[in-house]
């Protein structure tokens, strides 16, 4: 196959030679030529080279590459262009006191990616880094733990302007914990300053052909408002126009398994674009024998488990709430022991919901105008690069167990790469709804298979990776939602 610089077929597969992240500001530790703000690290920085490399296997500007003129991202990025960077940052702490860095994308790879922004923006344009967390994440804390606010810091003091966004409309903090439990507690955030547009996508949604009105659920959320934004025809997204008016995203995920999506990567990274949790279809009520997708079979438990939760948002003051919380916890404990139907909450193989709206967002991304049109030609260049130095297995997202890999994953395609991230895990892709979705039906994301997938590495292991074939991985085990299902 002839390379193209930016062909969408490729995905670089670069290994850092080290699994541990550097110190802030996370300046490279060698004086590249193309590198403008004179500021190097007395120590190497294998985080910033591997980003480094990964362009240079993709073969961004190539015939530049070793020169001062080397603009790798300057081939999408223009001076006085909108630059979004979008990590995925979920939340600030780690509920098993594990490593947080399993959790977030880093703020080194983070500093990597948005020096050779500015370098292509020369000084005039837009540079945003911005995510919408959990609604229980100290946003403040999360920039500080990973680092982007060492980074943006570091900017600042040079006189580079670095925006950084929260884009949630809700955020919630835990109350102090009480014998009937700890409870969440919402309260309206600022979000997005350049507003927000609603977007729907009615027959265009991958919901609508397994329409479920009523019966699409989120954690933690009334599902009456979910119902107003999905349900009869109508499937619309609230989404930061931070997004709409970038002309080009970088995209930043972390490389983790999912309870409910198997995986999470560059596709699942755009649920972060959205202000408003609350119209993010994540299961459908109900086991699968009555077209739900939230458990396999019916259980009297979780049934009632179900409809308990619902009732606590849809009505539950503080005391009902922790009330709700503690029935929960004694119910959990017995249907979480139900034989072969242990799983609940949409955090299952069998989840073929949360996909479905992580393909209409990625559809929003790439094709929807700065007005909130959906649009036949792409109306923004997407770039994704995966922070795989320290990725997280098992429990993900929200509690992975740290596993060191030493890996940086870049391309034009989403899908693509996460579908190389997938095979990298030891998984297979077909076993992921969101991958099946972004290869195949009326409107699949790419217009080539996977098969034609071209992986360039850095490791000998990893060149021409066959992301069909089994052989040798980073052996991700799953999370317990999706183990014996998706393994290679």
């Amino acid at each position: 196959m002839k390379r193209v610089a930016g062909d969408r077929h490729r995905v670089a597969i670069a290994v850092a030679g080290a699994v541990a992240y550097p110190s802030a500001p996370f300046s490279p530790g060698e004086a590249y030529p193309e590198y403008r703000l004179r500021d190097v690290a007395p120590v190497a920085n294998p985080v910033y080279a591997a980003v480094r490399e990964s362009f240079r296997l993709l073969e961004l500007d190539a015939s530049a590459y070793g020169r001062a003129e080397w603009n790798p991202l300057g081939g999408w990025i223009k001076p006085g262009m909108r630059v979004l960077l979008k990590p995925n940052l979920v939340r600030h702490f780690h509920p098993y006191g594990l490593d947080t860095r399993a959790i977030y994308t880093h703020g080194s790879v983070v500093r990597a990616v948005a020096d050779f922004a500015w370098r292509a923006l020369e000084g005039k344009g837009e540079l945003v880094v911005a995510d919408a967390p959990l609604q229980s994440c100290d946003f403040g804390e999360v920039c500080r733990l990973s680092g982007i606010s060492a980074m943006v810091q570091f900017y600042r003091e040079r006189n580079i302007p670095v925006d950084v966004r929260d884009l949630r409309l809700v955020r919630a903090v835990a109350e102090a914990r009480s014998w009937l439990g700890r409870v969440l507690v919402h309260y309206d955030n600022e979000g997005d300053p350049a507003g927000y547009s609603e977007i729907d996508l009615g027959p265009r949604s991958l919901h609508a052909c397994r329409e479920r009105s009523g019966r699409y659920r989120v954690p933690c959320y009334d599902p009456a408002r979910m119902g107003r934004h999905h349900g009869d025809g109508r499937h619309s997204y609230v989404i930061a126009n931070t997004l709409l008016r970038a002309d080009v995203v970088l995209n930043l995920p972390k490389m983790k398994t999912h309870h409910k999506a198997g995986i999470t990567g560059c596709l699942k990274n755009f649920i972060g674009i959205n202000g408003h949790k609350d119209c993010l279809p994540h299961h459908v009520q109900g086991p699968s024998e009555q077209g739900g997708d939230e458990y396999a079979r019916a259980s009297r438990f979780k049934t009632v488990d179900s409809r308990l939760l619902d009732y606590k948002e849809r009505h539950g003051g503080i005391a009902i709430k922790k009330a709700a919380a503690l029935a929960h916890r004694a119910l959990q404990a017995v249907h979480a022991r139900e034989q072969g139907n242990g799983m609940w909450d949409g955090g299952w193989y069998g989840n073929d919901t949360i996909s479905r709206t992580t393909i209409d967002l990625n559809r929003i991304v790439s094709h929807a105008d700065v007005n909130g049109v959906l649009r036949d030609s792409p109306q923004r260049q997407v770039f994704s690069l995966i922070d795989g130095i320290v990725a997280g297995e098992k429990d993900g997202p929200l509690a992975p167990s740290p596993l060191s890999c030493g890996l940086i994953l870049a391309g034009v395609s989403p899908g693509a790469v996460d579908t190389v991230m997938a095979r990298l895990m030891g998984f297979r892709w077909k076993s992921f709804p969101t991958l099946r979705h972004a290869w195949s039906g009326e409107e699949p994301l790419e217009e080539f298979d996977p098969g034609g997938i071209e992986c360039v590495s850095n490791d000998p292991r990893w060149e021409e990776l066959d992301v069909d074939a089994p052989g040798g991985s980073c052996r991700f085990q799953p999370h317990p939602g999706w183990k014996g299902h998706v393994e290679l």
